[in-house]
């Protein structure tokens, strides 16, 4: 299951990628992004990483060393959530063979495309004093699911709204106060939820019968909150707590 993607061409660098740069680009790349303990992660070999002068990160956000504890997974808090900082699990830009360029890896089912390369540029690219130009032209399953992402001198010019977009996959999902209000007291009772149909169902035994009309029309933003949490005036719950 799941939706592919296929993209075609090179953004291309305004000067070849250190090699130190490439090969973390490429591990960084072959990691699946999950959410780790940091302090379990400060005393743990990580070449790649150290070899380019970045911290482990929020989360464990910059660690590439999965091979360490791919059997135990002892620093792993969330094996399906990212770091908070990053958009999804896997990152499938790639530095092209010369260092020259960013190119899609060929992996499948590639999400969250433009939000990855967005991070790309925000932390890496651009810190390392790079520029980055070009255009990828992409195609989903679908025929009329078509597209381009075009960059000019760091900025996304297509699609617009690139940097908000990131900023919205990493943010918890915000919702109306009487929302708000339901989730917390399904927080209080205690309420896991196991689907969309539970939660409705749930809400309009609570006496929160707005807050299930909300969700019908909301499914995108629902899902999204049960991946990031909800957040109301700066108050954030964290779906953990809300789900099995």
């Amino acid at each position: 299951m799941g939706y592919t993607t296929i993209f075609d061409g090179t953004f291309h660098l305004n000067k070849r990628l250190l090699d130190s740069e490439a090969i973390y680009l490429l591990e960084f790349s072959q990691t699946r992004r999950m959410k780790r303990n940091p302090a379990i992660l400060q005393s743990i070999p990580d070449p790649a990483r150290t070899a380019v002068g970045l911290p482990v990160g929020e989360e464990g956000c910059y660690f590439v060393n999965e091979k360490w504890d791919e059997d135990s997974e002892v620093s792993v808090v969330n094996y399906n959530r990212p770091p908070k900082t990053q958009p999804g699990l896997w990152c499938k830009w790639i530095p092209t063979a010369d260092g020259g360029g960013i190119q899609w890896s060929g992996a499948e089912k590639f999400y969250d495309y433009v939000e990855w390369l967005q991070y790309l540029i925000d932390n890496f690219l651009k810190p390392w004093g790079y520029v980055l130009n070009g255009e990828v032209n992409w195609q989903g399953e679908r025929e009329e699911d078509i597209g381009m992402i075009l960059v000019a001198s760091n900025l996304i010019i297509l699609p617009e709204g690139a940097e908000e977009l990131l900023r919205y996959a990493v943010s918890p999902v915000s919702v109306p106060n009487f929302v708000w209000d339901c989730f917390k007291t399904m927080e209080a009772t205690g309420f896991s939820l196991r689907d969309w149909k539970e939660i409705i169902d749930k809400a309009v035994e609570l006496g929160h019968g707005e807050a299930a009309l909300w969700i019908k029309p909301n499914f995108d933003k629902y899902f999204d909150g049960m991946e990031r949490g909800f957040e109301f005036e700066g108050e954030v719950i964290d779906t953990k707590d809300l789900r099995l």
